[in-house]
């Protein structure tokens, strides 16, 4: 549904505000005046603004005109068939309200059209996430994501026809992996200490001669003993932090050695040595496809991508847009790290409004870019113009770089301006139009 024409009585005088069919811009409003408006148009798709008329046009087509005069008989007339159709809407009081017709609540679908500022931030944060899948190769992002769930969907066949439970699969393999990490620690640490117990002795040994023959002979070979020792205290902690490291994996495991844990965890959980290197195997597989999504997607999990897929690639697909805007626009492509969260944010708005009760309602954009960089707000303007129309975009500000854009715009018809009258260009009459 989009508004053509919306029409008050205030008085004497009528004000009379015609809209695009796509995108309006009405410039020179402050706060005040666009709380206002915004709950003139709201009010108007309801029934609580008696001399407020609209002339409106459904998605299938049909234009309708609502006439709620101060006092009489409010009606909802069919423009195109020139007949009054006021008791489709089943509503006996009178009230001409649309929005109850659409089954919707008035003061939620007021906030549900509105859209400011605090909305753009408070959605730019979802939005984020999927921009971050967004911004990579979409390819090898899904690759990772559908290998991953076939990799997981094998493991936990495999474990139940072992009677066994994926996690348990997950605990053998991870304490596979730790014991294997600290037995090459321990070989490292072993081959360091025995060379370096030979070269930091005989160092050492040279010492006293060398400083005997020169002072920086002596040096050398003292620099070469503490070296030694440095390297052998090296790979000694490397092989603590990987013995804790299996230590912690097996009292998740339930166990306090590796033996124990042979003997107590994969001997009661697999039957025999073939069934264990199986479920091993695909263990292994799931682990590898864990670190290609991880590597790729960081802590977002593979089913939270998977559900929003869609909406991801939709994502991608104006990111794309986004880019090549940006690159015409600056030279140095998109102005920041948040633009595609923001990008997002308005474009799940206006999905969200065309989907409004199946009929779609007009989005009333609350000055919300006014505190972003000239730049990015450049590259949501230019994104906005390319996606409005369905929903029906009203635009209301006092911010200047936005009416700057508007104009520009207007000259080709995609949208429409309308600024405020200077004073002494007013004419006197019973219809003033803003």
């Amino acid at each position: 549904m989009r508004v053509d024409r919306l029409v008050i009585e205030a008085g004497e005088n009528t004000f009379t505000l015609d809209l695009h069919p796509r995108l309006t811009v009405v410039a020179g409003m402050g706060s005040v005046e666009r709380a206002s408006l915004i709950g003139e148009i709201a009010g108007a798709l309801g029934g609580s603004r008696s001399g407020v008329h609209l002339e409106l046009q459904e998605r299938s087509g049909r234009h309708l005109a609502v006439f709620r005069p101060p006092s009489g008989r409010h009606r909802l007339v069919d423009i195109d068939e020139v007949r009054d159709i006021t008791a489709e809407l089943g509503q006996t009081d009178g009230a001409c309200d649309l929005l109850a017709h659409l089954g919707l609540d008035p003061v939620a679908a007021h906030r549900a059209m509105r859209f400011s500022s605090g909305d753009l931030a408070t959605r730019s944060d979802r939005g984020k996430a999927v921009e971050v899948l967004a911004g990579l190769d979409q390819r090898r992002v899904w690759a990772a994501a559908e290998a991953l769930r076939s990799a997981e969907g094998e493991l936990a066949s495999e474990a139940k026809a072992l009677g066994s439970d994926p996690a348990d699969a997950a605990l053998i393999d991870l304490v596979e992996e730790r014991h294997i990490a600290v037995e090459r620690a321990a070989a490292r640490f072993e081959a360091t200490r025995k060379r370096t117990f030979f070269i930091g002795g005989a160092s050492a040994i040279a010492t006293l001669p060398g400083v005997y023959l020169a002072d920086a002979a002596g040096l050398a070979f003292l620099a070469i003993a503490v070296l030694s020792v440095i390297a052998s205290l090296v790979t000694r902690k490397q092989l603590l932090r990987a013995s804790e490291a299996e230590e912690q994996a097996l009292a998740d495991a339930g166990a306090q050695s590796y033996l124990g844990f042979q003997l107590q965890r994969v001997n009661s959980l697999i039957g025999d040595d073939s069934s264990r290197r199986a479920l091993m195997g695909v263990a292994g597989t799931r682990r590898s496809a864990l670190a290609e999504w991880q590597q790729l997607a960081g802590d977002i999990p593979v089913e939270w991508a998977l559900a929003n897929r869609e909406e991801i690639e939709a994502a991608a697909r104006l990111r794309r847009g986004a880019d090549a805007l940006g690159s015409l626009s600056t030279p140095t492509g998109l102005p920041d790290d948040d633009t595609g969260g923001l990008s997002h944010a308005v474009i799940t708005r206006l999905a969200e409004a065309r989907a409004l009760a199946g009929e779609g309602l007009p989005l009333l954009f609350d000055d919300p870019f006014h505190h972003l960089e000239p730049t990015v707000k450049l590259l949501l303007l230019e994104l906005l113009g390319r996606s409005a129309g369905d929903p029906q975009i009203v635009f209301l500000t006092e911010d200047e770089d936005v009416t700057a854009w508007a104009r520009l715009e207007a000259m080709a018809g995609e949208v429409s301006l309308i600024e405020p009258v200077p004073e002494h260009d007013r004419v006197e009459d019973t219809a003033i139009r803003l």
